[in-house]
């Protein structure tokens, strides 16, 4: 028994120094466009391509929290610039498909990859399409009305039109474990938001000042891409999600179908007889299958470390987010 428990420390001691080494170490994981590497899904020889680009899990950049491999570099903005851009460069590539499962993310991540899609469509000329899985919410409904149209399957989850402050407090466990805060400020509202701090009045008005920007944002990128007058749009943008058939409804969406369904209608809006349905992969993910089908943003690790790395930042967290579990923050 004493054998055994004299391993322990030295078990620790290698987590702790494993954990030490990978906070030091940057792994490039989403390469330039140029080490993008492309693979056929079907009507391999066709002359026009058409690439399906997926956006899943939570919606990141490279300010990111948390560890390597668990969440800390899910860099988004990065993975979809590089392909994006590779597709520019292809001639032959004649459409762009969006496929959208997530449930959103950071406010600066989400609006830099719509960005991203505008500004490629514009220089393009090429058609993007957005074609939403299981749920298309917060963040990723605002990535996706960057798209021509915005497609839904019969199940899936749209809208939560908002912005959410994740932020928590840890006064009270300060005091029953004996700590004490002793920061130092510069001015009042320098540490506004900070966990070992109680939340002010102030700050809470200051908050939702921010929050009130933000959502406004968000509805005028709405209002303006779907072309929903504000008055319409303003009972619809409190946050709530929709299923298919209600975003239909309200114009949240244009149709509801299956991704077989989406490519025919793009073969006949284009005059095309068959698309090379492709889609591009890194090189080093792909050839060592570490993370599977998905890429490590979207793996289950990653989701680990994003709220691993949530919890421990110092401040407030802002975002396009729907999910019910953070009950806690500012709205």
């Amino acid at each position: 028994m004493k054998k055994r428990m004299g391993w322990m420390p030295a078990s620790v001691l290698a987590v702790l120094m494993t954990i030490s080494l990978t906070s030091c170490i940057s792994v490039n994981l989403f390469p330039t466009e140029k080490g993008l590497q492309e693979t056929v899904l079907s009507g391999m020889g066709a002359r026009d391509k058409l690439l399906l680009v997926p956006i899943n899990g939570f919606i990141g950049d490279q300010t990111s929290r948390g560890l390597p491999f668990l969440g800390g570099r899910d860099d988004t903005v990065t993975r979809i610039r590089a392909t994006l851009r590779k597709a520019a460069e292809d001639p032959r590539v004649r459409g762009i498909v969006l496929l959208i499962d997530s449930a959103g993310g950071s406010v600066t991540a989400s609006d830099r990859v719509y960005h991203l899609v505008r500004e490629f469509k514009q220089k393009s000329g090429i058609p993007v399409m957005a074609m939403i899985g299981d749920m298309g919410a917060s963040g990723a409904y605002y990535v996706s009305v960057a798209a021509d149209e915005v497609w839904t399957h019969p199940t899936s989850v749209v809208g939560s039109i908002g912005v959410v402050i994740f932020n928590v407090g840890v006064t009270g466990l300060m005091k029953k474990i004996g700590v004490e805060d002793r920061t130092l400020s510069s001015g009042a509202e320098k540490e506004m938001g900070s966990p070992l701090k109680p939340m002010t009045d102030k700050d809470r008005s200051l908050f939702q000042g921010l929050i009130s920007d933000l959502y406004t944002q968000f509805f005028d990128i709405v209002s303006r891409n779907r072309q929903i007058a504000p008055d319409i749009l303003k009972p619809l943008a409190d946050g709530r999600i929709f299923t298919a058939r209600q975003a239909l409804k309200n114009h949240l969406v244009d149709r509801i179908g299956y991704r077989d369904d989406l490519i025919r209608h793009l073969k006949r809006l284009m005059h095309v007889k068959e698309f090379e349905v492709i889609r591009y992969r890194e090189p080093f993910l792909a050839a060592t299958g570490i993370f599977g089908s998905e890429s490590p943003a979207d793996s289950p690790m990653a989701s680990a470390g994003r709220l691993a790395g949530m919890l421990t930042k110092s401040g407030p967290t802002m975002l396009y987010l729907w999910d019910p579990g953070f009950s806690g923050s500012i709205k």
